[in-house]
């Protein structure tokens, strides 16, 4: 029985405090960088106010949104997002001056084709265990459960973007992994799915300086490591409680991409290892409450939804915490929720309001469970 008006409180704050924590950094690292280049300081804390109140309107509406709904459109949306894909390759966009085949330019508004993608990722991978759960074990199940996020991975990596490729890949085993396939036959993708991205990624002579700046940040700094070590830095000097909210000086033309790819590292560099922690701690409650809601539902089909978007949430977190500590090399990752952007911000809230809905879902009752 769905429980009427009924939301985890606990997943809801999560979501509140990093709405807040991308209202207060994203105004810490714009506002002087906007006021030394005469710009109004203003600027972005406006349009991050903005996309903060059209996330959480998406993700009220996904709330409200029956769970039924997300079933019917999952195959359709999949479509719609490796025709975008393709779309992004033919019509980039133009990012000053230069044609970016990452974007779509709609006039008005520029998005991300990659980041819908993700989404749609789990949607499909979600319908698709639902429909075919008695079939799991077999290796057609295991391909033709691949096959289309493979498609996407590889649409997505002739942009080029290697990190969000990766990541879908990524997110697709996890799923997988968790939603009963067998897993001897499963491990296979994973073996043959990682030599061939260290091929393409070793191939590239840009991705190889990446990996050399990560190995040796400081051998490097004046050259193709400067992000890494201005990042190290950044947590450096922010200690154990940090140089205080605005006080930070590495968003002052020394770490590019601050506001974006590289917010964590402003969150160590003004808030300390407190602060920086205490985010780690935010996600770590969206993963365990994100999960425990997921397993609990008699719904497959939710179930797997479920987890699929607790994964989404919190492992892109992780790869960029994991970037921005030097444990990974720059691959142009987000943080959820907290980084500027609106496509990011758009699915984040949309998945974060599906996950409240699936927490007022019907659950398994005790004999169900004991059957299972």
């Amino acid at each position: 029985m769905v429980r009427d008006f009924y939301f985890d409180r606990i997943l809801l704050l999560c979501f509140i405090i990093l709405f807040i924590y991308g209202i207060v950094f994203v105004f810490s690292a714009t506002s002087v960088p906007s006021l030394i280049n005469n710009k109004d300081p203003y600027l972005y804390l406006k349009k991050e106010i903005l996309w903060v109140f059209i996330g959480f309107s998406v993700m009220v509406a996904s709330y409200l949104t029956p769970v039924n709904f997300w079933k019917k459109i999952s195959y359709p949306a999949v479509i719609i997002s490796i025709v975008l894909l393709v779309m992004v390759l033919i019509f980039p966009a133009e990012i000053k001056g230069t044609s970016v085949k990452r974007w779509l330019d709609l006039g008005f508004f520029k998005f991300q084709p990659s980041e819908l993608a993700k989404i749609s990722t789990v949607l499909f991978l979600a319908n698709f265990i639902h429909r075919k759960e008695k079939y799991l074990k077999s290796w057609e199940a295991i391909i033709s459960a691949i096959t289309v996020p493979a498609l996407i991975s590889a649409l997505i990596l002739v942009e080029p973007h290697k990190g969000a490729a990766f990541f879908i890949l990524i997110l697709t085993f996890l799923i997988m992994f968790s939603a009963n396939f067998d897993w001897k036959k499963l491990v296979i993708f994973p073996v043959v799915a990682v030599p061939v991205f260290l091929y393409i990624f070793f191939s590239s002579e840009y991705a190889y300086k990446r990996i050399l700046a990560l190995i040796d940040p400081m051998g490097y700094k004046e050259q193709f490591s400067y992000q890494v070590f201005q990042s190290i830095l950044a947590f450096s000097k922010g200690g154990l409680t940090g140089e205080g909210i605005g006080a930070g000086t590495q968003k002052l033309r020394y770490l590019p991409e601050i506001h974006t790819d590289y917010i964590y590292a402003l969150i160590g560099e003004e808030t300390g290892f407190l602060g920086a922690s205490f985010l780690v701690i935010i996600f770590l409650v969206i993963l365990l409450k994100g999960i425990n809601i997921s397993i609990k539902l008699e719904d497959r089909f939710s179930q797997v939804l479920g987890v699929g978007l607790t994964f989404l949430i919190v492992i892109q977190a992780f790869f960029h915490f994991a970037v921005n500590t030097s444990l990974l090399p720059p691959t142009g990752f987000t943080l959820p929720f907290v980084s500027y952007g609106g496509t990011s911000l758009f699915v984040m809230s949309l998945s974060a309001g599906i996950l409240l809905r699936l927490s007022k879902e019907p659950v398994k009752t005790a004999f169900h469970r004991r059957l299972h």
